[in-house]
């Protein structure tokens, strides 16, 4: 019994809490220490922060900026990490974080139509519009999941309608008004350079007062690990106890957003970092994942400080809250081989319409594909207005429109098949096909040739995207390989490269840089001037992506069970794994090589077809394909037509299509009584 005991202490992982979180902070306390001693130039601390000499430019430097600038990034990373762990536990789901509720979009959306187009709205205060922006995307977030009862899936697939629609807007905003809003991206990237305390008090009382809640609110929290219906079973009202805590989260990441900007990441990363480190519990994440968090920014805003005064970034101002990911990444990345269990990335299936057929539904996809193709080869807006083209005009334009019709085509067809595999395999709604990070991998090595050679040439961004695609894939398989291809691990190693990607893509947009514009253009999902070779090469994988599909049926089904009950059918599960998550990431890697990024079909495409009735695996496979290639299409075609003679980006009109699309099916669906 001793050497028994002995053995499971010696197996079970070390706690890495408190040796991480006094790393982080030592390191930073240094570079800042370093800093503040080249400020000062002599001249004492202790009376620069108690009796500044506002005559000064050293004590001014250090009394209204230094020190504030320290305790605000403390108080916004410790407020994100908290709202990251009561999200994630709330809704039961690791990949949850303060960006989920559409807070930051909303905020920054709000902003940008008052600095646009409302200035008046400003003279009540920068913060106070970007409040109400957050506050209104996260009642309307809390107006569609309130039909469904606040239950878990409910909440994440209203906040990710919510933050789709509002990043859409945006990027659609700053795609025609670039130069009107260099200030507000860089605001929006999180800037952390202070000019006073008034910020500091703020996010202090607020800090307190949203802590306070938390703990009032811990023992109820802590019956959530058991689900909901024992949490219902034992007379506790779910849907008041999700609403309360996610409250709790949204009103502190809208106080970091209005003081401070968006800053990514730290949501998402500090309180996995802190469960990974050896805080398995919720009461231990709810402190360790605000330590973590205020550890984790600080760092970062030290190196970014660096960073800042070396000679190659001295032109431009990167805000911290793009680059957070550069020390989550790692840590998360590290900690990964400490995840023994899987985390609970489950959600139930919603329930099916169930008065309409799979056969049905998919006949009428069908149906309103053909039309549609047939609308964007016939009809059409030109000088006169509308016109339906004559057999000689058609076959004058096929040369220009089947290429882009073909890509339209197949880039829904592979995003919607990598995104029914994805969810099916990790058994999570918010999973797609950019969380592998082969997406972003792929754009950004379309950001390394536009910067390091400055062309446009599409055969040299098609070669970027190739290669970063792959780099991303190997580097993603590398990993996958140490765990058997547990999807959790996956995801959140495609999650790190994303947030990679992000940071870049973001400190670019903020510096300045003319070229900004250019990838901007880029990231919104384009089918425009695709070369012929190219489309019917897009075209033909889509086509053997639909022939190899019924292969994968019988192994989704198996793992959906579980991996032991697979094992037991004789399924080889790290072998289905790799094929699975293999055949996804080659799907997405070829449709954003064609179209870039478009990571809201292969999200939204796979819950249409369950809530149309594609319940087992092949019968969603087939009708989310024929539903993302419904999108594309008509996204296409209504880009070219709405602003006429302007085009709008597929990407962007894709996502305002579909997300109502999905919204009224899930209020028909409570409506009509499914459980």
């Amino acid at each position: 019994m001793r050497n028994a005991a002995m053995l499971d202490r010696s197996a079970a992982p070390r706690d890495r809490r408190f040796a991480l979180v006094a790393t982080l902070l030592a390191l930073a306390a240094v570079l800042a220490a370093v800093n503040l001693r080249a400020v000062l130039d002599g001249a004492s601390f202790w009376s620069a922060l108690f009796a500044p000499d506002m005559t000064d430019m050293r004590d001014v430097l250090v009394h209204d900026s230094l020190v504030p600038r320290v305790l605000v990034t403390l108080l916004c990373g410790a407020a994100l990490g908290l709202a990251g762990a009561l999200m994630q536990q709330v809704l039961r789901n690791p990949l949850a974080e303060p960006m989920t509720l559409g807070v930051f979009p909303g905020a920054y959306l709000a902003l940008m139509i008052a600095g646009l187009w409302m200035p008046g709205w400003l003279a009540a205060g920068r913060e106070t519009v970007a409040f109400a922006g957050g506050a209104l995307a996260m009642l309307a977030v809390f107006a569609l999941a309130w039909s469904q009862r606040m239950s878990s899936l409910g909440v994440i697939l209203s906040g990710m309608v919510v933050n789709l629609y509002c990043g859409a807007i945006s990027l659609a905003i700053a795609v025609v008004h670039f130069d009107l809003l260099t200030g507000l991206m860089i605001w929006g990237g999180g800037a952390l350079e202070q000019t006073g305390w008034q910020p500091t008090v703020h996010l202090f009382a607020s800090f307190v007062v949203c802590a306070l809640g938390a703990a009032l609110l811990y023992r109820p929290l802590s019956l959530f690990d058991a689900g909901d219906s024992t949490v219902r079973n034992l007379g506790a009202s779910v849907g008041w106890m999700r609403f309360g805590a996610l409250l709790i989260a949204v009103m502190l990441t809208t106080v970091v957003v209005s003081e401070v900007g968006v800053i990514g990441f730290v949501g998402l990363a500090a309180p996995l970092v802190a469960k990974l480190a050896g805080a398995r519990r919720l009461r231990e994440r709810l402190l360790w994942a605000p330590l973590t968090g205020a550890a984790m920014l600080w760092f970062t805003d030290e190196i970014v400080r660096v960073a800042a005064s070396a000679e190659p970034f001295s032109a431009h101002l990167i805000p911290t809250g793009t680059v957070t990911s550069i020390v989550g990444v790692p840590l998360l990345v590290a900690l990964l081989p400490r995840l023994r269990s899987r985390p609970d990335l489950s959600a139930p299936l919603a329930s099916p319409l169930v008065h309409r057929s799979v056969r049905t539904s998919l006949f009428l996809c069908i149906a309103l594909l053909a039309l549609v193709c047939a609308l964007s080869l016939t009809v059409a807006r030109g000088p006169h207005g509308w016109y339906v083209a004559s057999f000689s005009q058609v076959d004058t334009l096929l040369f220009w429109r089947v290429p882009r019709l073909l890509c339209a085509l197949a880039a829904g067809v592979l995003l919607a098949l990598a995104g029914t595999l994805l969810q099916r395999v990790t058994a999570n709604p918010m999973a797609s096909p950019d969380l592998l990070g082969v997406s972003s991998g792929g754009m950004l090595g379309i950001v390394a040739v536009l910067f390091a050679t400055g062309s446009l040439s599409p055969a040299l961004l098609f070669a970027g995207c190739v290669a970063g695609a792959l780099v991303t894939l190997g580097t993603l398989f590398w990993f996958g390989r140490r765990a058997a291809f547990a999807p959790e691990r996956l995801l959140l190693t495609g999650i790190a490269i994303s947030a990679l990607f992000q940071a870049v893509v973001g400190a670019l947009m903020s510096s300045g840089d003319p070229r900004a514009g250019v990838l901007i253009d880029l990231l919104v999902g384009s089918t425009y001037y695709v070369a012929p070779a190219i489309a019917w090469s897009i075209a033909a994988l889509a086509a053997m992506a639909l022939v190899i599909a019924p292969l994968t049926a019988r192994w989704m089904t198996a793992l959906s069970l579980g991996a032991p009950s697979a094992a037991s059918v004789g399924v080889p599960v790290a072998r289905a794994r790799f094929a699975l998550l293999l055949f996804a990431a080659l799907s997405s890697a070829a449709a954003t090589v064609i179209v870039g990024p478009l990571s809201f079909i292969g999200l939204i495409a796979p819950h249409i077809a369950r809530l149309s009735g594609g319940r087992r695996p092949l019968s969603q496979m087939y009708l989310a394909a024929a539903l993302g290639a419904l999108l594309m299409v008509c996204a296409d075609w209504l880009g070219r037509q709405l602003v006429f003679p302007e085009e709008i980006a597929a990407g962007l009109v894709a996502t305002l299509l579909g997300g109502p699309y999905m919204v009224i099916l899930a209020l028909r669906r409570r409506a009509m009584g499914v459980a």
